[in-house]
């Protein structure tokens, strides 16, 4: 089974986890966010990812290292970076947004599918998002819950501007290979409206 490059990037992020990213499709129609989506300061970002579970959902698997990425964003790319680390958020249908009362942030909802299996995705996040914020997130899937991720916890510290020779979007993985998840997402996007209208051709 083939995956577009992003899909696979991700995935290379997030394996020790078992948190697994695919391309999903166009059918449904998005829906609007219920408040934006917050922006994180522009420039170049550390993010060390764990997980929360002290049992792990997989029987006879060891406990994973904290993965490490760095990325390189800007307000224009900051909507697919700033869930980049979640497993399964390209092409979400449902998309909310809550911002807390007492003691700030965000509480995110997503709905997505993967391979029209759907998905669910629940991300917390604290802190200013200038310098420094934490969170978590957690992804089911009802229909194949061996992928379910668990509850993660993550850590994002700004490192200062992006490095010479960085674009928005470039996302350094713990291999250290770089990827542009912005780049990938377009083409991602762009195969899915491409193959929804294939089938359309076919019904005429």
């Amino acid at each position: 089974m083939k995956f577009p490059q992003s899909c696979l990037a991700l995935c290379v992020v997030l394996l020790a986890f078992q948190g697994v990213a695919h391309a999903t499709p166009a059918a449904q129609k998005k829906v609007a966010a219920s408040a934006p989506l917050p922006v994180r300061k522009a420039g170049q970002w550390e993010l060390t990812v764990r997980s929360d579970e002290l049992v792990l959902q997989r029987q006879g698997q060891s406990k994973p290292r904290p993965q490490t990425v760095r990325m390189c964003t800007d307000a224009a790319a900051e909507p697919v970076m700033l869930l980049a680390i979640v497993p399964g958020q390209e092409d979400c249908h449902e998309l909310k947004v809550r911002r807390r009362g007492k003691g700030g942030g965000y509480d995110i909802t997503a709905t997505c599918y993967v391979h029209e299996n759907r998905l669910n995705a629940q991300v917390e996040l604290l802190g200013d998002l200038q310098s420094a914020y934490s969170g978590s997130f957690r992804v089911t899937y009802p229909q194949t819950p061996i992928h379910n991720t668990g509850r993660m916890v993550f850590e994002g510290r700004w490192l200062g501007a992006c490095l010479s020779g960085q674009r928005p979007g470039d996302m350094v993985l713990p291999n250290g290979v770089t990827v542009n998840v912005v780049d990938d997402r377009k083409r991602a996007e762009t195969h899915n409206h491409d193959h929804q209208h294939g089938h359309q051709g076919h019904k005429h």
